[in-house]
């Protein structure tokens, strides 16, 4: 396995960690493999590393070429997205350097991390963010999404920390309502897969399922899991990632197997 880090702006604090898998000869499936393209969580404050590497190494073994990116942080809406757009764009534009299929690129976020894999999933078509890279929305749209535990709305039972990075303290419900993905949502929007807990007192349950709420109404393939118990972060649900034996939970766990069959399935894998 490569494992590469490439730097995404000049002050070096926006970069993309690259797990890049050896091929197997005669296999075509190692040829171009899926990707997928991980944003950790971390409240937009900073990048939790529980939701990186971890996350990374589950969709290598099932074959995925993976990239971790170090977003901007403490910084207003658009910074973060504009990085994922261009992780994304970068991912497209190399795809043979990477190894990987440009038509099999999926995002993963966890939390604040999960509000901007939805951004980039929803606002692809936004001219503010294609246009500044001098690309096509086709190029910045990822062929899935899966969110874990994600901060979707500003409105609807917030997370308000993640709101007054973005936005400011006191932003007007117009602003809030204009980052909430719920209101992105439109038919073009990728397969999304969701989960969480129905107790996480730190972004509540109610964000994923008006996320859900959105796919269903617009028509968009969705797999929603609420597990009834588990705490905020959850990652990969093991000791791995877990601060102790509240964070153990096999059930959740299951979270992991379920997102590899949803992509299989609509990422032709």
């Amino acid at each position: 396995m490569v494992n590469k880090t490439y730097f995404l702006n000049e002050e070096r604090t926006v970069f993309l960690k690259a797990y890049m898998l050896d091929n197997v000869e005669g296999l075509p499936f190692c040829q171009k493999r899926p990707a997928i393209l991980i944003f950790p969580g971390g409240g937009y404050e900073y990048c939790s590393a529980r939701e990186a590497e971890p996350v990374a190494m589950h969709y290598l073994a099932e074959g995925y070429n993976a990239f971790i990116l170090n977003y901007s942080c403490k910084t207003k809406y658009p910074a973060a997205l504009l990085n994922a757009a261009y992780a994304i764009l970068k991912l497209r534009q190399r795809c043979e350097e990477f190894g990987i299929d440009p038509e099999k690129i999926a995002v993963w976020g966890a939390s604040a991390g999960g509000h901007l894999a939805a951004c980039l999933a929803t606002m692809w078509g936004d001219p503010t963010i294609y246009k500044p890279l001098g690309c096509t929305p086709a190029d910045i749209r990822p062929n899935a999404a899966v969110l874990s535990y994600p901060v979707i709305s500003g409105v609807t039972n917030p997370h308000k920390g993640s709101f007054d990075i973005l936005l400011g303290e006191g932003a007007s419900r117009d602003e809030l309502s204009k980052l909430s993905i719920e209101n992105r949502v439109t038919p073009k929007t990728p397969p999304v897969f969701i989960w969480c807990t129905a107790n996480d007192d730190c972004v509540p349950a109610h964000n994923s399922i008006v996320m859900a709420k959105a796919c269903v109404s617009n028509k968009v393939p969705v797999e929603f899991h609420m597990f009834d118990e588990g705490p905020h972060g959850l990652a990969t649900c093991d000791k791995v990632t877990g601060w102790n034996d509240y964070f153990y939970r096999d059930n959740c766990k299951r979270w992991i197997k379920l997102s590899v069959e949803f992509l299989a399935k609509y990422m032709n894998v």
